[in-house]
């Protein structure tokens, strides 16, 4: 099984409970990818907090985005996105299921939860990106 570095980019206090979701998910073994977290598990305040979301972006494969109700209106998600982008990492979001929530902008191709379309989906961008100089980019 490939590992698969993951920065789950959510809005914190109220969809926690889908990173929580994501992660139990990941572990039942449907995976093809051993799921690593990489995620923040703090709020937005301050400049310190993107100095290390920029890092942890940095060093993961993948980032996906967890579209909650009011996820597309989060100041931090944007703030990551924007920085998954200037680092070229592979990105996308999912939704749960039976859900119209307002797509995050950048964030790439938005798809419905379910664990099978998200397998499939790290397993594409792990295949359509690169390592260069130990950071994984899009090709």
């Amino acid at each position: 099984m490939d590992r698969a570095g993951v920065f789950l980019s959510f809005k914190f206090k109220r969809d926690n409970h889908l990173r929580g979701n994501f992660y139990a998910q990941a572990a039942r073994g449907d995976s093809r990818y051993y799921v690593q977290d990489e995620s923040l598990r703090e709020d937005y305040p301050n400049d310190i907090w993107l100095s290390e979301a920029r890092e942890r972006i940095r060093a993961c494969d993948i980032v996906v985005v967890l579209v909650g109700q009011d996820t597309h209106n989060s100041s931090g998600v944007q703030k990551e996105v924007t920085e998954a982008n200037m680092l070229h990492k592979p990105i996308f979001q999912i939704m749960p299921q039976r859900r119209n929530y307002g797509k995050v902008r950048g964030a790439g191709e938005l798809i419905e939860w379910h664990w099978d379309r998200i397998d499939a989906k790290i397993g594409e961008l792990m295949r359509n990106s690169e390592v260069v100089n130990g950071v994984r980019v899009l090709k």
